[in-house]
């Protein structure tokens, strides 16, 4: 995993994401874009550095929450929330609601070693209670 060399980084790697339009309106939930791979990329994810926007959401195929990242004003991906699989938190329920803080450096190095949390969400930490509108069909 890693966003090694990214368009944070200041070098022009191609965006291969698309807005997802099949859900809502506009390709916007709560006035956050829905990104999802462009047509033949192999991207399933969300980009490792924005190109114009503060935070990217991805929605599952039934329409609900997947996945929210958030970056910094410098464009570096530094928190993600997501909705699945987790087995740091839980390897018997298959998706849980956690969230990861990214350090800078995934972002800016080419190489070498990066940092990130990984925490499950309770209901009432101020995370949880701040995003809470963008986690459709999220369980706690």
């Amino acid at each position: 995993m890693g966003g090694r060399g990214t368009f944070a980084a200041g070098n022009p790697v191609p965006y291969v994401y698309e807005v997802d339009t099949s859900f809502f309106a506009g390709g916007k939930f709560n006035g956050v874009k829905v990104l999802k791979g462009s047509e033949g990329s192999g991207k399933h994810g969300l980009p490792e550095s924005s190109h114009s926007s503060m935070a990217y959401l991805k929605m599952n195929p039934d329409g609900t929450f997947h996945t929210m990242r958030i970056y910094d004003k410098n464009h570096n991906l530094r928190l993600e929330i997501a909705y699945h699989f987790e087995s740091k938190i839980d390897k018997h329920k298959p998706k849980v609601l956690h969230y990861h803080i990214y350090g800078k450096e995934f972002s800016q190095n080419k190489t070498g070693r990066f940092e990130r949390t990984t925490v499950r969400m309770h209901k009432n930490s101020r995370l949880y209670k701040y995003y809470k509108k963008f986690f459709k069909g999220a369980e706690l």
